[in-house]
């Protein structure tokens, strides 16, 4: 949609009579960083709503985009600073050690795997109930079923699952004992 010409004029005289009063505003309720956005964000807005302002009274106008631009930048400010403390809070915590990583990623390689081994109805249930973390009720809508078919069949896809985790444990066991017996008699 092309502007008027008469729009792109009042808007290029009024941003060049008022930009430095605008950045001034700005300047004294902003930190710097933040300036340049907000002055920016002013003239945007005024450039979308040039028709809403009227002759001679320009500058008040401006003032009071700038006014909100200003609240907006200042909470954003606050929940980018929230957002800092809660991840230097979550670095502050300690990460386990290499062992205890090597353990967990190979016991959510064996549960990947047996997960695999189940039929696509029953991931899809534990998928919903684990990963979504869909209560049975929801669960219930997704598939247009009952509430208690969920209860069931989440119940019995769990047992399936268990089966083929300790299915997979034991497998495993014993792909570590065999060279541990190997090299406990002194054979290669």
């Amino acid at each position: 949609m092309a502007q008027s010409p008469d729009r792109a004029v009042t808007f290029n005289r009024t941003f060049v009579l008022h930009h430095a009063a605008v950045q001034n505003y700005c300047l004294r309720r902003l930190p710097v960083d933040d300036v340049n956005d907000a002055v920016a964000e002013v003239f945007l807005v005024a450039w979308r709503r040039i028709d809403q302002m009227s002759a001679g009274n320009e500058l008040p106008w401006l003032y009071a985009i700038s006014k909100n631009v200003v609240l907006n930048a200042r909470r954003s400010r606050s929940r980018r600073g929230n957002l800092r403390e809660k991840v230097a809070g979550l670095q502050g915590e300690q990460s386990p050690g290499p062992e205890t990583q090597l353990v967990q990623q190979h016991q959510n390689r064996a549960i990947l795997e047996a997960l695999a081994t189940l039929s696509s109805d029953d991931r899809e249930l534990l998928r919903l109930k684990t990963w979504e973390e869909l209560s049975n009720r929801d669960i219930a809508e997704v598939l247009d079923t009952s509430v208690g078919a969920v209860d069931m069949r989440i119940s019995r896809a769990k047992k399936r699952l268990a089966r083929a985790f300790k299915k997979s444990q034991r497998l495993s066991a014993a792909a570590f004992a065999i060279p541990r017996y190997v090299e406990e008699r002194g054979e290669r």
